[in-house]
């Protein structure tokens, strides 16, 4: 019992100690000034700027527009040969858009913009 009497008045003393250091780096604080020119500024609220729209459209967006001119569909190699891209691109992009939605599947290896 005596052991933990001095330990209790022993965590007194230190959390006594470090109020007072907490005390004195509040005081020192509200005297400083303000850093000025620190930190980061915010623009108004609609303000933000707009992204530019690119000229080069992405890999998704070019055999999409292929697609459109197909109305009954095209094939993953006629596809290859009409954007360029390479057979793994090609499947990547196929895969994605017809999880979202963009596309359909309407036979093995030929697909078509989904109809909405």
């Amino acid at each position: 019992m005596k052991q933990f009497t001095k330990d209790l008045k022993t965590v007194a003393r230190q959390l006594s100690a470090l109020s007072q250091k907490t005390a004195k780096m509040a005081k020192a604080l509200e005297k400083s000034p303000p850093p000025a020119g620190k930190g980061r500024k915010t623009a108004p609220v609609g303000t933000e700027e707009i992204a530019p729209i690119s000229k080069n459209p992405s890999p998704t967006d070019r055999v999409l527009t292929v697609m459109k001119r197909y109305k009954k569909g095209i094939s993953v190699d006629a596809l290859r040969g009409k954007s360029g891209l390479n057979e793994k691109q090609i499947s990547n992009i196929v895969h994605r858009a017809c999880q979202k939605g963009k596309m359909k599947r309407i036979g093995r290896g030929m697909y078509t913009v989904y109809d909405q």
